[in-house]
C-alpha cells in the first residue's frame, strides 16, 4: 500500500478554510515529544511514513473542528478562543479511530495501513490513549477571561467523549444480534457519532455567541448532523466505492454489522428475508457470495433509498433550522453547501 495522497472530490469551502490553522495546532499539540510514539501519532494523522520521515498522506475531512470554529466565526466570535476546544474534538475523534480500528480488525484507514497493522495491538492501544491525554491537556490551553465558558466547553468536550465510548459499546454489542430495532440502532448513533458532531457546533456557538438560546439551538442541530453522516456512513460501509471509501464492498456486512439498511431489511414484511440475514449473521465468517446474497436482499426491501431519505430528511430539517439563527447571507450559503456534501458525499 502507497503512502501516497489518494485524490478525494473537492471538499466544502467550511471543511477546507481552516485546514491550514488545524493543522499547525494538531502539530502543535502532537509534535513536543520525539520518542518515536510520538512518531506514530504523526503517521495516524497523516504526516509521516511508517518510518517518521514527514510526508503528506491523505488525512481526514476534519468536520468536527472545521464545523465548530465556523460555528463560532459565524456568530461573530473569536476563532482563536474555539481552536483549543477543536483540537481536543480532532484528538478525540482520532484517539476513537484507533481503538475503533483495532476492535472490528480493520487493516486500512484512508489507504493505508491502520496503527495497529503496522506495530500491534499493543503499541496501537498506548498510541490511542496519549492522544486522548493529548485532547484534554488541549481543553486547558482555553483562554481563562470567561472561567463559566472554559468550564461549560471542558464539561461539554468530556460528556461527549463519554457518550461516544458508550456509542461505541452498545455497537459492538449489537454486532452479529438478530433483534436491534431502529430505535436502539438510533440511540446508538446519537452517542457513537452523534457525541462529537453535536459537541462541535454547540461549543462553537457558545463561544461565538457567549451561549443563551443560539446555543441551544445550534445543539440541535448537531444532534440531525450526527444522524445525518452515521446513516451516509452506513451506506457507505455497505455500497461505497472501495476507491473512494478505501474499504471493500460491503465491509460492514462482512463485520456483520447491524448498520441501518440491515435493520430496515429484517424490519421488512418479508419473513424470509428475516431468516436468511439471521442465518448468515449467525455464520462464523461472511464470504464474498455471502456478501452478494445480502445485498440482493438489501436491493429487494429498498434498504438504500430508504437510508438515503432519511439523511435527505434531516438535511432539510437543518436547512430550516440555519434559517433563522443569525448567519450572514453568505455564512448561510456556506452551511448549505457542507450539509449538501454530507447527503451526496462517496468518501
Amino acid at each position: 500500500m502507497s503512502d501516497g495522497v489518494h485524490l478525494k472530490p473537492e471538499l466544502p469551502l467550511v471543511l477546507s478554510r481552516y485546514r491550514d490553522v488545524m493543522d499547525l495546532a494538531l502539530k502543535d499539540a502532537i509534535s513536543d515529544r520525539s520518542i518515536f510514539l510520538y512518531d506514530m501519532l504523526r503517521y495516524c494523522m497523516g504526516w509521516s511514513d511508517t518510518n517518521g520521515v514527514p510526508l503528506e498522506a491523505e488525512k481526514g475531512k476534519g468536520i468536527r473542528p472545521s464545523l465548530c470554529l465556523f460555528t463560532c466565526e459565524a456568530l461573530g466570535g473569536d476563532i482563536g478562543k474555539a481552536l483549543p476546544a477543536a483540537v481536543s474534538l480532532e484528538l478525540i475523534h482520532n484517539f476513537s479511530l484507533i481503538h475503533d480500528e483495532i476492535q472490528d480488525s480493520d487493516e486500512i484507514r484512508h489507504h493505508r495501513p491502520t496503527l495497529w497493522n503496522v506495530w500491534g495491538i499493543p503499541k496501537a492501544l498506548v498510541a490511542g490513549n496519549v492522544m486522548r491525554v493529548l485532547a484534554d491537556r488541549s481543553m486547558f490551553t482555553m483562554p481563562s477571561d470567561d472561567p463559566k465558558l472554559l468550564s461549560a466547553s471542558s464539561l461539554i468536550v468530556s460528556e461527549a467523549c463519554l457518550e461516544m465510548i458508550e456509542g461505541q459499546y452498545m455497537d459492538i454489542s449489537f454486532e452479529g444480534g438478530n433483534s436491534i430495532g431502529v430505535d436502539q440502532y438510533m440511540k446508538m448513533i446519537s452517542h457513537k457519532t452523534g457525541a462529537l458532531l453535536r459537541s462541535s457546533v454547540h461549543i462553537g456557538a457558545i463561544i461565538g455567541s457567549r451561549g443563551g438560546r443560539v446555543a441551544d439551538t445550534f445543539r440541535e442541530i448537531g444532534v440531525k448532523l450526527g444522524f445525518m453522516f452515521q446513516i451516509k456512513d452506513d451506506i457507505l460501509g455497505t455500497w461505497g466505492d472501495t476507491a473512494s471509501t478505501g474499504k471493500p464492498v460491503g465491509s460492514d456486512i462482512r463485520r456483520k454489522k447491524n448498520t441501518l439498511p440491515i435493520i430496515h431489511a429484517r424490519e421488512s414484511q418479508t419473513q424470509t428475508y428475516q431468516e436468511e440475514i439471521s442465518e448468515l449473521y449467525s455464520m462464523e465468517s461472511i464470504q464474498d457470495h455471502h456478501v452478494d446474497r445480502v445485498l440482493d436482499i438489501l436491493d429487494a426491501t429498498e434498504a438504500r433509498h430508504y437510508c438515503q431519505g432519511l439523511v435527505e430528511d434531516y438535511a432539510l430539517d437543518v436547512s430550516k433550522d440555519i434559517q433563522n439563527i443569525g448567519f450572514s447571507k453568505n455564512s448561510r450559503e456556506e452551511f448549505q453547501e457542507l450539509v449538501s456534501f454530507l447527503v451526496d458525499r462517496s468518501f
